[in-house]
């Protein structure tokens, strides 16, 4: 059926409620969600936990958060007009903030299945209270920075610095890859590794495969609230992200339409007013360490990192199988943007492939550097930058897809690797540690 029609015919989603327990030293939560007249859901999750002493509010708001979170990814099976919230109270101005997250973070879902979707009117959130929040001071005694690791470039380099600042990392996954677990085992990590677990329910998969609606959703929201919750039940003080300023371009030219809206500036700003608004007087700052770097820096910095160049993936298809499919946007950006900082050679033996010499890879080409109107869904820095990084490309011939697709010289390569983003939240003490990794890369 066609969006129209699942509305008309599947029109109440329900938060129906939330449990959470701590058994054997891990936080085991479960969601209930519901489509009315279709189908019941019950995704759970497992996050190792260390704290005996914690404030029960704190850790209830929390959950029930990263379930208002959770829930997008069961609507969009039918987009039903009204979400009832029975577990829970919001006010107006909280439903708005969770309409802004919806709506902006599914901007490629509504783009990519045809769906004009009005903030006015395409969901209205109903719950049974006003919503008023009294913030309990979190009291809690905080050390040491959680860094979530996806298995690619940035978090390596976030690792790095962090090292280089003799800050104590304890690492955050969720379902780990085997990338993300060889980059944990090549930094060491001594402090300690906390591996989440998310289990979706398998009647949303089914549904998917039926054919109703699927799409991409802001995975790093969820990112952020459960990594809240693991900071929090294990004392640690900051939690590093590894999003940089290039986040922040739209996809689609023209538009808010961004693949990569949750790991936006705003939207950390945004999670850390809704932390400080409605859950508690927090204890816990969530930022991004890269913030202040273009993508093409953060390359920069990676290639001299060379303990990871074997172990890094960062290709959504390949992940799994621990591969570079070698066929994606993504591979052939991650190649791209470390072009002008290693050789040929070095760049076929990581991926396995000479990338800027496969034709069937043009199209991915032309979308990435801005010769067609629209970036490639996929997590890829700026138009700008890739065109910088194609043009200072370290080959001594011409590769076929820039032969068949010139460009114009683009912007200064030395004034960008001195760029630095003052729209950025990191504490002066990290600040400083990335400008000395910079200095010492010879690009400050």
């Amino acid at each position: 059926m066609e969006y129209g029609e699942l509305r008309d015919k599947y029109r109440n989603f329900i938060y129906k409620g939330y449990t959470h327990e701590i058994r054997e030293g891990t936080l085991y939560i479960s969601f209930s969600f519901e489509i009315e007249g279709l189908s019941d859901f019950t995704p759970e999750w497992k996050i190792p936990v260390s704290r005996r002493v914690f404030d029960r509010v704190i850790l209830d708001r929390l959950v029930f958060s990263l379930g208002m979170t959770e829930l997008v990814s069961y609507w969009k099976i039918t987009c039903s007009p009204n979400v009832y919230i029975k577990c829970g109270d919001l006010s107006e101005d909280q439903a708005l903030w969770w309409k802004k997250l919806y709506i902006r973070g599914l901007g490629e879902f509504f783009y990519k299945n045809g769906i004009e979707a009005d903030p006015e009117d395409f969901m209205t959130i109903h719950t049974s209270g006003t919503g008023d929040v009294w913030l309990p001071r979190d009291m809690g005694d905080y050390s040491g920075t959680l860094v979530p690791i996806g298995g690619g470039k940035d978090s390596a380099v976030s690792l790095e610095i962090l090292r280089g600042a003799n800050e104590d990392v304890t690492t955050y996954t969720v379902n780990a890859t085997e990338a993300a677990k060889a980059t944990i085992d090549v930094f060491g990590a001594e402090k300690g590794r906390i591996g989440a677990s998310r289990t979706l329910d398998p009647r949303m998969i089914k549904l998917n495969k039926d054919g109703f609606l699927n799409g991409h959703t802001p995975f790093s929201a969820i990112v952020a609230f459960s990594s809240y919750i693991a900071a929090y039940m294990n004392g640690l003080r900051y939690i590093a992200l590894s999003n940089e300023s290039s986040a922040n371009e739209p996809t689609v030219a023209g538009s808010t339409v961004n693949h990569q809206y949750s790991k936006s500036y705003e939207f950390e700003e945004d999670f850390m007013t809704y932390i400080g608004s409605m859950i508690c007087d927090p204890g816990i700052l969530y930022f991004s360490l890269l913030r202040p770097l273009l993508e093409i820096q953060i390359a920069g910095l990676f290639a001299k990192y060379k303990q990871y160049h074997k172990v890094f993936r960062s290709c959504n298809r390949g992940s799994k199988k621990g591969i570079w499919c070698c066929d994606c946007s993504k591979c052939l950006f991650v190649y791209i943007i470390l072009s002008p900082f290693l050789s040929k050679e070095e760049l076929t033996d990581i991926f396995g492939e000479d990338l800027l010499n496969k034709e069937s890879l043009n199209g991915n080409y032309r979308a990435l550097t801005g010769l067609d109107r629209n970036k490639p869904f996929e997590c890829v820095g700026t138009r700008d930058e890739v065109a910088l990084a194609v043009n200072a490309c370290s080959y001594e011939e011409t590769p076929i897809l820039i032969l068949q697709n010139p460009l114009p010289q683009a912007g200064d390569m030395k004034a960008a690797m001195r760029d630095w983003n003052d729209e950025n939240n990191v504490p002066w003490h990290f600040a400083e540690a990335l400008r000395e990794k910079l200095h010492e890369a010879g690009f400050q």
